[in-house]
């Protein structure tokens, strides 16, 4: 098992939303850990599944379905499974798909440096609240969206997290362009949870 603590864009978010209206924690203290708050209103069994297809430069699109589960949650930490199993769209990767398997143990506090990662020249980050239709319901959305410059690469990477959903994220885009020429593109999607 090992420790995680947030993706990219939410670790730079964290701050500015947890801490705005009080001074913000030093490097060292104890804060709450925002991913063990996302899983630990839910009842241990609960899953989430999510796609994710990543456009590659010559057109070929690679699938990935993700299966979150919570195996257990206590006031110390949340322990949640994950499932990766990849593929081509549309079938045409031969042979049978390949899945990864990991479990993250989410601690209920960390150092507040483990959830904050200091914003500097290269990156610029914005912030909104938009709503998105998740199985037929409108739910309300915090959005991220984090634009890095290094040299003549742009990586774009765009986060709608809920706290009504388990683990939080709804969608995340992703991409990654060296001058005119896209790299990547990868869009991730909340499929279903129950």
């Amino acid at each position: 098992m090992h420790y995680v603590a947030l993706p990219l864009v939410v670790l730079l978010l964290a701050p500015g939303a947890l801490w705005a209206a009080e001074a913000k924690p030093n490097p060292g203290d104890m804060v709450n850990n925002p991913p063990y708050a996302q899983w630990s209103e839910f009842k241990p069994g609960t899953r989430v599944t999510q796609r994710e297809v990543v456009t590659l430069p010559n057109g070929e699109k690679v699938e990935q379905i993700i299966t979150h589960k919570l195996l257990s949650r206590d006031q110390h930490q949340a322990v949640v499974e994950t499932i990766a199993t990849e593929g081509a769209v549309g079938g045409r990767k031969s042979g049978a798909a390949e899945s990864s398997k990991t479990i993250t143990t989410f601690p209920a506090r960390v150092k507040m440096s483990e959830v904050d990662t200091p914003a500097d020249a290269s990156s610029s980050l914005t912030q909104g609240v938009e709503d998105i239709d998740v199985k037929g319901k409108k739910v309300i959305t915090e959005w991220t969206e984090l634009v890095t410059h290094k040299g003549d690469e742009v990586i774009t990477e765009k986060e709608w997290t809920a706290r009504d959903i388990p683990g939080g994220l709804i969608k995340r885009t992703v991409t990654h362009k060296k001058g005119d020429t896209v790299v990547s593109d990868s869009v991730l999607e909340l499929v279903n949870f129950k």
